[in-house]
């Protein structure tokens, strides 16, 4: 079974990301929120939530805000 978690980062605009666990691997994407949809950009896959999380903080420079 796989699920999504958004998480949003610390600052304004672009700040939006996704990861997608399917099994015990954790894809994570940047997302760009646009008016009629959203493009999905890979940066990485791990193994862990925490090294997806820690993932999203090295990618955007900043803390994360919340995980839903």
């Amino acid at each position: 079974m796989s699920r999504t978690i958004q998480v949003v980062v610390e600052g304004g605009g672009e700040n939006l990301y996704e990861i997608n666990e399917s099994g015990n691997r954790f894809s994570i994407y940047k997302i760009k929120v646009n008016l009629l949809f959203n493009a999905r950009k890979g940066i990485g896959t791990t193994g862990s939530l925490e090294n997806a999380l820690a993932l999203i903080r090295s990618h955007s420079g900043k803390s994360i805000k919340s995980v839903d």
